[in-house]
Order: C-alpha cells, then structure tokens, then sequence
C-alpha cells in the first residue's frame, strides 16, 4: 500500500470522529482543534479501535518534531482532567514489532489514564521498518524528547523531568533512551532541537525488548529493522549496540519494568536480565521488576488501568516531593475508543 493510499484510509477512518475540542471551565488547559489525523500508520488496522480524542478537555495533535516533517515524526499532546499547569507529563511509545502501530492506536490506550491523574500525555510517533531501519527510530525517539524539552513553555508542560513508557517495540526504544542518557552517538542534532537534551529521568517498559540478539520468536521484525541478519556470529557486535542489556552505564535512570512470565513473544528473562544489569551497575534499586505470574504477551493485566495506575506510583516519586501527587485519585474514568 503506497503512502498516499495509506494517507485516504487513516483519513476515512479518524472523519467518524468528531473533530472538535472544549477549553476546561476555568481556562487552565490550552485549546485546540482537533483536525483529522494524517498519520499514515493509522490505516494498519491491528492497531484499531483508537483513541476518542474529544473525551478530552484539551489535546494538540499531529505537531512536527523534526525539521523533516515526515508523517512519521509527529506527536500529540493530552492535557489532563485535574491538575494545573505548566503540567508534569509521561512520553508513550507505542509497540507493533516496529512494523507497525500508532500514537493514536489501541497499543497507547491504556497509557492514557495517566490524564485522570494530573499527568499529561506526549504520543509519539516515530519511522517504522517499512519507512526506514535501525537506527532511525532511537533518533526520532532522542529528537522527541528534545522537542519537548526545548517547546515546554510553548506547550504548558513542566519539563524539569520527562518519564518515558513504551510496550514491546516501544519498550526498547524507551529501554534505550535510558541506556543512551549522555551518549552523542546515538543523537542526531540536524533533525531539530540540537540544543535541548534528550535525557530522561525515568522508565517504564512494559514486556521490553532488551536484547535483539536474542529474540529468535520475532527474528523477522529484529531482522527487517537492523536490515541484516541479527543470529550470524559475525553480526553479534553491531545487533548488541542496539540492545539496552549491553549499553547499560551509571547513568541509566530509574526504570520500572513490568513482564508476564509467561510471555512468548518477549521472554520474560529479557527483563530479568535487564533489572540484574542495571542493577549491577548502578546499584541496587535503581531498576525493579513488576512480575505478572502466568501472563503473556500484551496482556490484559498488564495492559489495564489498575497496572498504570500503579506504575504512576513509581513516576509520583521522580516527579514530586516526597513522591506525594497531589493529583491522585481513585478515578471512575474509562478512555473511549472508536
């Protein structure tokens, strides 16, 4: 399916949405209109149902991050229900094998209940294999972040300290901004906001990836995204340089890690050795591990309100005093999707 026919279909899908917006009654959120989506990624539909963005008080999408303006390189903005700004915020990043998903997409739906806490959203967007390979999404994930950082005051966030979560695909990349804290060789300062730091101050990976080099139940997609074979010996060195288990430094931030133990897609000792590594290396409790007994893949445990809920503990502390979120409640809300 070639660019422009994916741009119609993601256009036809997101028109059954209402494409509108309202401020909050006492004018703390900032406003917008919400136009269609032109994400082309939206018309890959195992990534459906979406995300009802006029549930929201206020939400800014489809904002260009990098100089580029590919329809890839874009994030969305979800302002939260309470709370009052310059708002403390999370950075998603969606899974799919990086093949495949989207910032608007069911893989991000969970992560959204942060906004019932007086947490902001920033979904990203970032090339998937069929646009580009390794490593043009840890450079569109470090271009985010800068983006962010250096436009807080433009967009009402507090970026003192940015919390990154991804699922999968999206928990490497989130695995891997940790382990690349500091490190230039994974920076790509033409592509926008050369000043500003892509540092993160905390992680959440949900069924990770930590190491490609051996990922054999989706060789494949590993394959497709390094553009080589990751099992030859001779390729060992080059597949461990885009694996976090391997680039851990006294740098990494904290990192919660959350994994079924009876996943077959991500193995669970993928996080295990993750949280020993870290660990090792920078001391006992920089990285904790959440286990889900039983569970596989994406599932529902994991993916539920309740598990982020939960997992905000852990950001309440990186971000507030005490680790006391003034903002924190016992929330009804449930996120529609269309």
């Amino acid at each position: 399916m070639n660019l422009i026919t994916r741009f119609v279909s993601s256009f036809c899908i997101l028109l059954l949405c209402v494409c509108s917006c309202t401020n909050t009654k006492n004018n703390q959120h900032p406003s917008d209109t919400l136009t269609p989506a032109d994400s082309s990624k939206l018309s890959l539909k195992k990534d459906g149902p979406y995300i009802d963005f006029t549930q929201f008080d206020s939400v800014k999408l489809n904002i260009n991050y990098a100089k580029s303006n590919n329809l890839f390189q874009r994030l969305d903005i979800i302002y939260p229900w309470n709370g009052k700004g310059p708002f403390k915020f999370l950075m998603t990043f969606h899974g799919g094998a990086w093949s495949e998903g989207s910032k608007q997409g069911r893989k991000v739906v969970p992560m959204q209940y942060a906004v019932t806490q007086g947490y902001a959203l920033v979904n990203v967007d970032y090339r998937l294999t069929g646009d580009d390979q390794w490593p043009a999404c840890i450079y569109d994930a470090k271009t985010a972040v800068r983006f962010i950082r250096a436009n807080a005051v433009k967009y009402h966030l507090d970026a003192t300290a940015i919390v990154v979560i991804g699922e999968s695909a999206g928990g490497h990349i989130v695995e891997m901004l940790g382990a690349t804290n500091g490190n230039p060789a994974y920076e790509y300062l033409s592509m926008g906001s050369p000043k500003a730091s892509s540092e993160v101050q905390g992680v959440i990976s949900w069924y990770g990836v930590s190491d490609i080099t051996d990922f054999l139940s989706k060789k494949e997609a590993v394959n497709k995204l390094m553009g080589f074979n990751t099992q030859l010996p001779e390729n060992k060195n080059k597949a461990e340089k885009a694996s976090p288990l391997y680039l851990v430094t006294k740098n990494y931030p904290p990192i919660i890690l959350v994994h079924g133990t009876a996943d077959t897609i991500v193995p669970y000792n993928q996080s295990v050795d993750m949280m020993k590594k870290i660990n090792e290396v920078c001391g006992e409790g920089r990285a904790t591990l959440k286990t889900y007994q039983g569970a596989g893949h994406a599932n529902k445990v994991i993916r539920s309100k309740e598990n982020l809920l939960d997992n905000l503990y852990f950001v309440d502390k990186i971000m507030y005093k005490n680790g006391e979120n003034p903002y924190r409640n016992n929330t009804k809300k449930v996120i529609r999707t269309l």
